[in-house]
């Protein structure tokens, strides 16, 4: 995840940048990245109230075989707190089809771990709030994809829209942090605008637009991604609110994720329009080093396995219901962990080339393998071009 306000925040104002994303990744001159205890995004089941079109777990209305047990769980907890992790993201499916939800979330705050909360928003009435409330969520993420028609037939359901929109009206009246997120694709590129209104009128805290992922049913939807030339289109847009937001002092934070050429062309922006503070940006944007599956972020499905993040959900670690978490994530003897770890990094075609791996990490693999057969080739949704990328100046890793 990207924080293109804070950054630009610290390029116009020039503010002190706290750090381009949620997890800040320290690289060495070679060899691997030094293991540390990761985000992890914990799907905890795979039952949920809607069929999204782009969902990358395949969720649905049903219950499914295998899943975790409570006590599994709340072991996997403990396991993760030893282990070091400080953040958890709660997700499914539709974590609150999760009957113990809420016993799992006290469990990982007791143990003084951040834990987030992120849900489709339909099932936000004043009961379950107040229960969020009381449980300590530091955040609140609901998925919305578009306005009104275009949003509900993204999720299958007719009045999925107005009700997540409630959903995060009451989270915010609880007094709670609350942000929506957006996948952007062809289907609801239209809506941008209104969604930049909508997250002002609700006041959020946060606006996440994210990438289509080819992952679970996002692999049906390749055809619906954005050309290179409307994803730069976007990024402007989402630069120059940024700025807009900056200059006065506003919000919603607007973040951007599932495409480290993102950092690429907000360094690009800054060295254009705010030069003087390229070089600290630069600095910044090497210390979270981009892409990390594998590194900084890891994911636990509903029946437990462990996989380098969500996206990723072909390679799996191991199983918390049969090893600890820390023994799967820092003792791991899987070759492509390692080579996801690897430092200078490989890749095949564009990536292997790229003079900006140092800030970008190749991106998400995922396309790459979806679209090439190939883990380690280019990412087919990066939108810099060749002249942007060519070695002339190299930034990669020391």
């Amino acid at each position: 995840m990207l924080r293109i306000s804070t950054l630009i925040s610290a390029a116009v104002t020039g503010a002190p940048a706290n750090g381009s994303r949620t997890t800040r990744v320290l690289h060495g001159r070679g060899g691997s990245v030094g293991a540390k205890a990761p985000i992890v995004i914990w799907n905890l089941t795979r039952n949920c109230n809607l069929t999204c079109v782009h969902c990358y777990a395949a969720a649905q209305p049903r219950q499914f075989s295998g899943e975790l047990t409570l006590d599994q769980a709340l072991k996997t907890a403990d396991d993760m707190a030893e282990a070091g992790v400080k953040m958890v993201v709660l997700s499914g499916g539709e974590p609150l089809y999760r009957k113990d939800i809420f016993q799992i979330a006290e469990r990982l705050v007791q143990l003084g771990v951040i834990t987030s909360l992120s849900s489709n928003g339909t099932l936000f009435d004043k009961a379950a709030v107040d229960k969020i409330a009381s449980v300590g969520f530091s955040y609140v993420g609901v998925s919305l994809d578009g306005l009104g028609d275009v949003h509900d037939k993204f999720r299958g359901q007719p009045g999925s829209f107005d009700k997540a929109v409630e959903g995060v009206r009451n989270v915010k009246a609880a007094g709670l942090k609350a942000g929506v997120r957006y996948t952007i694709t062809k289907m609801n590129i239209g809506d941008v605008d209104g969604m930049f209104a909508l997250a002002e009128e609700l006041k959020a805290d946060k606006l996440y637009f994210s990438h289509l992922v080819y992952s679970g049913r996002g692999n049906g939807l390749k055809e619906f991604d954005l050309t290179k030339e409307n994803t730069r289109k976007l990024m402007d847009l989402i630069l120059d609110k940024a700025v807009e937001y900056a200059k006065k002092g506003d919000s919603p934070e607007l973040v951007t994720g599932n495409n480290d050429a993102d950092a690429v062309y907000l360094y690009m922006r800054v060295a254009r329009d705010y030069p003087a503070a390229a070089d600290k940006l630069m600095e910044v944007l090497k210390q979270a080093g981009g892409a990390s599956a594998g590194i900084g972020v890891a994911n636990i499905d509903a029946r437990g396995a462990v996989h380098p993040d969500p996206l990723m959900s072909f390679l799996n670690l191991g199983n918390v219901a049969e090893k600890s978490f820390g023994e799967i994530w820092f003792q791991n003897p899987d070759p492509t962990l390692a080579r996801l770890r690897k430092r200078p990094q490989e890749f095949n075609g564009r990536c292997g080339n790229c003079k900006w791996l140092s800030i970008c990490g190749g991106s998400t693999r995922v396309r790459a393998q979806r679209m090439g057969e190939d883990l380690w080739g280019s990412d087919p949704a990066c939108y810099l071009t060749d002249e942007e990328i060519q070695p002339t100046e190299s930034h990669a890793f020391a």
